[in-house]
């Protein structure tokens, strides 16, 4: 074996491993860039599940209000109501003098 077979055999040993560390590097970064893909779709999701539950959580307290609010509008209706009976007695008194 002569001094070329061994620098061939020494080159083509070196390429090798450049070129295998440049494939699992490339290897790599492509799982990386997944791995933060997914966190990121995670961290969205997490995202949109903490404003639906914010949503949720408001909702009864929306909802009682509302309740509270119709309520108050059905007792203004009703006082209307009596002060419209009571106008139509006085009207009806004032028109049989």
């Amino acid at each position: 074996m002569g001094p070329e077979f061994l620098t061939l055999g020494l080159t083509a040993i070196v390429s090798a491993i450049g070129g295998g560390s440049w494939v699992a590097n490339k290897i790599l970064e492509r799982q990386s860039e997944k791995i933060k893909s997914t966190v990121q779709q995670l961290e969205m999701q997490n995202r949109r599940l903490d404003h639906i539950e914010d949503h949720i959580n408001r909702m009864p307290i929306e909802y009682v209000l509302k309740v509270d609010f119709l309520r108050e509008i059905q007792g203004l209706h009703d006082n209307f109501r009596q002060i419209h009976n009571k106008l139509d007695t006085l009207i009806e008194k004032l028109l049989t003098k």
